[in-house]
């Protein structure tokens, strides 16, 4: 009788330790299945939110490299009332509103991305400021500007077209 209990324990304890083992592998396979889908879930979810932020940054500063440009930036501006040193206040204070008010865009942007940008306005101010002063001596802001729109040999433009482009590239990329 011993013999016989000894040994249906040994069954009822083997028995027991598959049934352990089977509940453990299932329970992990069901635990890393649920996770692997609650992490798909999270990203889905993080995609769908961020991509119309992201394509929105990319459409607002590709809109604000557009905006710099010299044609267009001089077309926007009243220049011909303007006295040279407004002349020179406003254009430099309009590209620098322009850069401030899509500052947060950066955050969508690839910091190499965003670091051409910030040189196209730089230099695009610098360079309307230096030619608005070298060229003083032609009159009023009126003559002023179109000279800078007829000759168009500013560097600032090469900046503005290599964000652009930088840009466009990049949407292509992750879009």
């Amino acid at each position: 009788m011993s013999k016989y209990i000894f040994r249906m324990t040994n069954e009822f304890l083997g028995f027991v330790g598959v049934s352990v083992l089977i509940v453990g592998v299932f329970f992990l396979l069901y635990n890393y299945f649920l996770n692997r889908h609650f992490s798909f879930a999270k990203i889905k979810s993080q995609q769908e939110i961020a991509f119309p932020l992201r394509l929105q940054a990319y459409e607002r500063m590709a809109l604000f490299l557009e905006r710099i440009k010299p044609e267009n930036m001089f077309t926007r501006l009243n220049f011909v009332d303007l006295s040279i040193s407004d002349l020179q206040s406003a254009v430099i204070s309009d590209i620098k509103n322009e850069l401030n008010h899509n500052i947060a865009q950066q955050i969508y942007i690839e910091p190499a991305t965003w670091d051409k940008i910030v040189l196209a306005a730089n230099s695009t101010a610098s360079d309307l400021n230096q030619s608005i002063i070298s060229h003083q001596g032609l009159g009023g802001s009126k003559e002023i500007v179109l000279h800078i729109l007829k000759n168009q040999d500013l560097n600032c433009t090469n900046n503005i077209n290599l964000a652009l482009e930088t840009l466009k590239f990049e949407i292509q990329k992750y879009f």
